[in-house]
């Protein structure tokens, strides 16, 4: 696979030959055919049937173009799909009279962007501060899919569905929430946003998961109230320390934009000119929409047998827990990993200059729990705060850049009511929105994919604060824990390579990656051997699996090893590893300077590499 291009090699590249780029790499050779509309065409009473170029296309992997290709797919073209949607008149009416909103994407093979984008018109509230509960209806929400040729910027597929109203229950939890909650409440800075508006609470009782200021985790939540102000749905953000008897305000902010570059405001900024070609084009098939935008705007899951056999791989998987979904693997009928899982995101706002530091060294400065920027999350990835994890498969067949393999998705919306019914109407303001994926293919590669798309906090801390940090607005760092059983389920031996020699590391260890460096374990009485590629974006923690750490330990469900974890690097001390049972921890950090936009509209994707030998 490609090395990952820098941000400058894309300001190089002109959108011409970038576009016709990924073009050929996802296949056009059916870029002929058209599924276009007919300029100056009346509107038909029924749309026409796709064609084979829509009804052909699939999902397009990490390797059916390079992995630079592959992130500015979700980052570029993302976008360009949306405003391509937008620019759409019967779109465009509708999108424009949103007061909240979301979108998806999917890329396709034969040149397709499978695109969405819904939202709502407005929100009432039944219920409020004395009963404790809170029937939320987001108004008139409708969704509009769309599927784009990316060589034209043609809007190929469209459709658009009928207004509903959604709603929701949002409860104070427990007597211990409500208490919270009126103690905010009862600050000035707070009810005065709210006094005679429709509002609700979201209070997600998060001091197990969040860093804030000087705090560490455990003593500090957040509480966020939803409003209705003169037409507008705005967010009052609030944190408040729990850490004793006593509950303290500490910060209230208003805000009005939950993402950057919202398609209600995108809609609001274009002006349309000629014709729908709503009715002139087909239908977006459902095979054909974005997973998490289907049907009726909502997930698209499917059955998925709790073993996978396929392109010579036996997966089989269970949960999520809290740490998504948890992974085991056999390779040609061999022990490749006993255990694998996204364990957790780090979201971190308003940091300080890295200066050259290893992610710990720059996270964790005193080496304990306490964040060195503003405000941290350490993401659980759960079926009951914000799944619906497990989404399907996706099979990828052998073509001239890949062979056989296969696609088990996942997605979680952090924080957001079951089946994300509020996260999918706009009300998206704080929860995560992940796809974590595992990509397995028949020449033994396997690719753990992970993808954010927002928004968390970062409108938050770029327009609606003062203070200067000379860090990033926003960090991410991706964990993943793996046990690496090559061929064998006894000990192993772990080994480095550093670009000009192998070495054989007696101890634990934290690495920096860089372009050249390889960690690889091997079976001490066989040829099978796992290879780790790294790159200046990755680093590795090897250690010794302990009770009550976490990865032995599960996270949340272990609240002692929860409140002791702060980063992987902490678990390293001089114990031996050669012939061991290791766990091998991938750190996959996300740079925001990388992404145009990095709430929201542009999908931010990180990408591992293990590949098998000697099987």
């Amino acid at each position: 696979m490609g090395k990952q291009g820098t941000q400058d090699d894309l300001r190089n590249v002109s959108r011409r030959r970038f576009v016709a780029a990924l073009s050929v790499a996802t296949g056009s050779a059916l870029a002929g055919c058209s599924d276009g509309s007919v300029e100056g065409q009346s509107e038909p009473a029924d749309p026409p049937e796709p064609g084979d170029r829509i009804t052909g296309a699939r999902r397009v992997g990490p390797r059916d173009v390079s992995d630079f290709g592959y992130k500015d797919l979700w980052g570029y073209r993302k976008r360009q799909a949306v405003e391509t949607l937008l620019a759409d008149p019967a779109v465009n009416d509708v999108a424009s009279d949103w007061v909240a909103s979301f979108e998806a994407y999917d890329p396709l093979t034969n040149d397709l962007d499978a695109i969405s984008v819904q939202g709502t018109t407005g929100m009432s509230v039944d219920g409020g501060r004395e009963s404790g509960e809170f029937e939320v209806t987001a108004e008139q929400r409708q969704v509009a899919y769309g599927l784009v040729d990316r060589h034209t910027e043609e809007l190929l597929a469209l459709h658009i569905t009928d207004p509903i109203d959604v709603t929701w229950n949002r409860d104070y939890p427990d007597e211990e929430g409500r208490r919270r909650h009126e103690y905010v409440l009862d600050h000035d800075e707070v009810w005065q946003h709210l006094e005679g508006n429709d509002w609700y609470p979201m209070e997600k009782a998060a001091e197990i998961i969040t860093a804030y200021g000087d705090y560490a985790h455990g003593e500090v939540s957040p509480s966020i109230y939803y409003v209705m102000q003169d037409g507008e749905l705005n967010v009052v953000s609030t944190f408040i320390n729990v850490a004793g008897d006593d509950i303290e305000l500490l910060d209230v902010v208003l805000v009005e934009d939950f993402v950057e570059h919202p398609p209600q405001q995108l809609a609001r900024e274009m002006n349309p000119g000629g014709e729908t070609v709503l009715g002139s084009v087909p239908e977006p098939p459902t095979m054909q929409r974005p997973q998490i935008t289907a049907p009726e705007g909502y997930h698209r899951t499917e059955n998925v047998d709790e073993v996978i056999e396929d392109a010579g791989w036996s997966v089989e998987w269970s949960g999520p827990r809290t740490v998504g979904a948890e992974v085991s693997a056999t390779y040609n009928g061999k022990p490749a990993f006993e255990y694998i899982a996204p364990v957790s995101t780090s979201t971190g706002y308003a940091l300080p200059e890295r200066n050259g530091r290893n992610t710990r060294e720059f996270m964790f400065p005193d080496n304990e729990p306490v964040f060195s920027g503003e405000l941290l999350y350490w993401d659980i990835h759960s079926n009951d705060f914000g799944g619906p994890g497990v989404l399907g498969t996706t099979e990828y067949p052998e073509t001239p850049e890949h062979p056989r393999g296969f696609r088990l998705r996942t997605h979680f919306h952090t924080g957001a009511v079951p089946n994300a019914r509020d996260f999918h109407s706009g009300h998206r303001f704080a929860p995560y929105n992940y796809y974590i994926n595992y990509d397995f293919y028949e020449d033994g590669v396997f690719m753990p994919v992970w993808q954010r798309q927002g928004p968390g906090y970062v409108t938050e801390f770029q327009t609606y604060r003062d203070e200067k940090y000379g860090g990033p607005t926003i960090f991410y760092v991706s964990k993943w824990v793996t046990r690496p059983t090559p061929g064998t389920t006894d000990g192993i031996e772990t080994q480095v390579f550093d670009g000009s020699e192998w070495t054989t590391p007696e101890t634990e260890f934290y690495l920096e990656g860089d372009d050249e460096t390889l960690v690889r374990f091997r079976n001490p009485d066989g040829p099978e051997s796992i290879t780790l590629a790294l790159d200046d974006l990755k680093e590795v923690v090897v250690v010794r699996p302990k009770e009550g750490e976490i990865g032995e330990a599960i996270r949340a469900l272990d609240p002692e090893a929860e409140f002791e974890f702060y980063h992987p690097a902490q678990y390293v001390d001089d114990e031996p590893i050669q012939g061991e049972e290791v766990f091998a921890w991938l750190l996959m950090e996300g740079r925001p300077d990388e992404v145009p936009h990095p709430s929201g509209i542009t999908t931010y994707t990180r990408l591992g590499e293990f590949t098998l030998r000697g099987y």
